[in-house]
């Protein structure tokens, strides 16, 4: 049997490129109707997705916010109410690991499990970004180097999935005649004492459908995220410079589970592609470019400085990226390093003029594709074959269109033999081809 792919969509209500909201009659629903929101998810169902991703963080309305609709609906009653109108579909919310109490997640997380019948997944999250601290009544002295983050996120993970243990389903009895519901002698409580975080006792229902848990999801750059990632999850998202980084990330994040006692082949990685289809290349490309042209250059422009840490004067949209800048004005924060290898690299392999970098940059990382079905599956079978990832987290450019035409792609795909043509199983984990959980 050949390799199968994974796909997620990643789920932007307007599509991934900003101004996507502009391409709406109405946009203003696009951040609070639930019905445009339950319509898009059974479009990417029908699409024979293997799942929608809501990416999210508690975060004051920002600059960012004021010019794109954004997040605004809570992801995991978003994906509850998404539930009652799909059979198959992955629901993967995003959930906090250093604020709020792990009690509080493991218990939201088992509730979609239970409500999607086994169809839940956790994207753990250790943003902290000023915005989140704002929201939450927190001062910046509140943030946490990157060490204790991943340590205080490690208590919390632990706490959630023996939480979701706690009561398995052998423990409800209910045992009419002696008047008892849930056998305690059953359950296995926990006792957890940890630096950052404490939790004692039961969860108040079980952590699993069928047997089985919620899927873990986690994504991040640095050294201290890919350990922990491949520690505790079951996918990884990534965001990688080139495919060489990929392909790196891939073999180094499989060799760290091995070291932590996991069979590789059960972390799967999953990068981003932003993918534009059309008849052609060229009008794959021309799409895009009719979409980017809608923009705020200045804005745009404004952003790039800040990514790159670079002042806004030395930026003309006309010349090329002045990457030379980089070793004359340092910075020590490895989130703008990161960006200035990504950024830079892409300007530099393009011959980019500023301009034309912002309008890439739209896509933040995730790489571009443009092309016909059959071109796009070629790129997405490829990379499979050399390790770039077990799967891929796709952002369509605007919506519906972007699903709508991706699906072309997926049933190339399809057709070649390398995606199901139906959901072979109940549960997500299933689909996903990832084994059962272990057994408590």
């Amino acid at each position: 049997m050949k390799k199968q792919i994974r796909l997620n969509l990643i789920f932007h209500t307007s599509g991934r490129h900003d101004a996507g909201w502009k391409t709406f009659e109405d946009p203003t629903g696009l951040v609070d109707d639930i019905d445009h929101q339950i319509a898009y998810a059974k479009l990417a169902e029908e699409a024979k997705f293997d799942a929608i991703f809501l990416p999210d963080t508690p975060a004051a309305l920002g600059k960012s916010f004021l010019r794109k609709p954004r997040r605004g609906l809570d992801p995991v009653v978003t994906l509850a109410a998404i539930a009652m109108h799909t059979k198959h579909l992955g629901l993967i919310s995003t959930a906090q690991s250093l604020q709020g109490h792990p009690y509080l997640v493991a218990r939201a997380m088992a509730t979609l499990h239970h409500v999607s019948k086994g169809r839940a997944g956790w994207n753990i999250v250790t943003s902290q970004d000023d915005y989140m601290l704002d929201a939450l009544g927190l001062s910046a002295d509140a943030k946490l180097d990157r060490e204790e983050r991943y340590a205080k996120a490690s208590e919390f993970v632990e706490i959630v999935t023996a939480l979701w243990d706690s009561l398995p389903k052998s423990a409800i009895v209910a045992d009419k005649e002696n008047d008892v519901y849930i056998d305690p002698a059953l359950t296995h409580p926990i006792d957890y004492q940890g630096k950052y975080f404490k939790s004692k006792g039961v969860l108040q229902l079980t952590g699993r459908y069928e047997g089985e848990r919620p899927l873990m999801f986690q994504a991040g750059i640095s050294p201290e995220s890919r350990k922990f990632g491949s520690k505790y999850a079951d996918v990884l998202f990534t965001s990688q410079p080139n495919l060489d980084k990929d392909r790196a990330f891939y073999a180094e994040v499989k060799g760290y589970a091995e070291g932590y006692g996991r069979n590789p082949d059960h972390l799967l990685v999953c990068p981003g592609l932003y993918a534009v289809v059309a008849e052609s290349d060229a009008k794959a490309r021309a799409l895009k470019a009719e979409i980017d042209e809608m923009m705020d250059l200045n804005f745009l422009i404004v952003q790039l400085a800040g990514q790159v840490g670079l002042p806004i004067e030395e930026l003309d949209p006309n010349k090329p990226l002045p990457v030379e800048l980089f070793d004359k004005i340092p910075t020590d924060d490895s989130v703008i390093q990161y960006r200035r290898d990504d950024i830079g690299g892409v300007a530099q392999a393009n011959g980019f003029t500023v301009k034309q970098l912002v309008h890439h940059n739209l896509t933040r990382g995730q790489r571009t594709i443009f092309g016909t079905p059959e071109q796009i599956a070629d790129i997405i079978e490829d990379w499979s074959d050399t390790n770039v990832g077990d799967g891929f987290n796709v952002n369509a450019h605007v919506q519906p269109l972007g699903v709508e035409r991706f699906k072309d792609v997926i049933t190339e795909l399809q057709n070649r033999g390398r995606y199901r043509k139906e959901y072979s199983h109940a549960s997500f984990r299933e689909n996903y081809g990832l084994p059962a959980s272990p057994k408590v």
